[in-house]
């Protein structure tokens, strides 16, 4: 257990020796090689094309006939015909095709986004657990320390059971937050490892992104919300419902149907064209009327999606924020104290009892463990601010 835990201080306290790898390198391997990914883009590049088979004319139609007579008479016909809908239809399925391609687009981005974001916030978590595992490891090996220091006084009659005890149970406290640290550690870095297609990364070595300055809010608004693909994919879907009105208006008007007709008579063969008009009295009724109220409905959703999207990001911006103030302050407080050292020499001396010892140092650790909550916390709202650029 010491060499472990000697080996943990070690990587700790050497930071400048590891091979660090940016969240962005994460990313980008689970961008190349996520099955999610792979899937994605298949779906979207079958969506797109299937977006596209809609705007095209109806099949065009072949019959023919050959008929028998009861004294050896034969006729045969041969009929050509196509179906068209009034050609302001045509115009209007090609205006849908794109935006159902565009549709497409948007909410495979999306998705896309999600994934990205949560491969990011899985880095951000993991970063963490690497910085808990130092502060943890460096407890452990101290309680270690003191648990063997009080077990030799208490053979040689130099400490008290209730000493002893103090120090087991601070062990093993210790012990089992650095455990469970471990534990929480090894789900994210399986789970990250799935995003990233599979493999064995333990991902110590992994770093935050460089720190970057906010810029002002208005700014900052304007591109969280132009780079939203769900607003997108919702301003898509009122201007196809739109686009629907117009295209049922025109499915209201009269279809064509042109032909050719071939007559194979016994009397001679006759040949000729064919036109036929259909009137939708009955088919589109109402159609008209039930795109419009999609459309309304659509409007108010995405009016309601940018409501939501701007008190979205002042929430993330203020969190933002506070965080940063709190960071700050916090990490110029625990600079300002000298730590682990002055309370080893107060105990040492006697000037405070083993109690009163490890109450301070509950209090500096969990000290320095908020300082990285708040580092976490921090980087996750920008990871969230920020996600229009993944």
């Amino acid at each position: 257990m010491k060499r472990i835990i000697t080996g943990i201080l070690a990587l700790g306290l050497a930071p400048a020796a590891w091979a660090q790898t940016g969240i962005d390198e994460v990313l980008l391997r689970v961008e190349n090689r996520s099955r999610e990914m792979q899937a994605l883009r298949e779906e979207t590049t079958a969506r797109k094309t299937e977006a596209r088979t809609d705007k095209f004319m109806a099949d065009p139609s072949v019959e023919f006939e050959h008929l028998w007579g009861g004294h050896g008479e034969r006729d045969a016909e041969l009929t050509l015909s196509q179906e068209v809908d009034f050609p302001t239809a045509y115009g209007a399925r090609n205006k849908i095709a794109r935006i159902k391609s565009s549709l497409a687009e948007n909410e495979g981005q999306s998705t896309r986004q999600q994934i990205l974001l949560e491969a990011k916030l899985l880095c951000i978590e993991i970063v963490y657990r690497n910085r808990q595992r130092t502060i943890l490891g460096e407890r452990l090996a101290n309680a270690e320390r003191l648990f063997e220091s009080y077990r030799k006084r208490m053979e040689t009659g130099d400490a008290n059971i209730l000493d002893y005890n103090k120090a087991d149970l601070e062990r093993l406290d210790a012990r089992t937050r650095y455990e469970l640290n471990e534990a929480e550690r090894a789900a994210q870095c399986l789970r990250l490892n799935t995003l990233c297609g599979g493999g064995e990364d333990d991902f110590s070595e992994l770093t935050y992104s460089a720190p970057r300055p906010l810029p002002g809010p208005d700014e900052l608004e304007a591109l969280y919300t132009d780079g939203d693909p769900e607003l997108r994919s919702l301003a898509d879907a009122l201007d196809m419902n739109r686009r629907t009105v117009t295209l049922n208006r025109a499915l209201s008007l009269p279809r064509f149907e042109v032909g050719y007709r071939h007559n194979f008579g016994a009397e001679g063969r006759f040949k000729g064209f064919q036109f036929g008009m259909s009137i939708p009295l009955f088919e589109n009724r109402n159609k008209v009327k039930a795109a419009k109220a999609q459309t309304l409905s659509a409007d108010a959703r995405l009016q309601s999606a940018r409501t939501n999207s701007a008190a979205e990001f002042r929430e993330l911006y203020d969190r933002a924020l506070a965080l940063q103030r709190s960071r700050e302050a916090l990490e110029s407080a625990l600079q300002m104290q000298n730590g682990l050292p002055v309370l080893d020499k107060s105990l040492e001396a006697g000037q405070i009892t083993l109690v009163e010892y490890f109450d301070q140092i509950e209090t500096f650790y969990r000290s320095r463990e908020t300082l990285l909550e708040l580092d976490r916390d921090y980087q996750s709202t920008l990871a969230r601010m920020f996600r229009f650029e993944l």
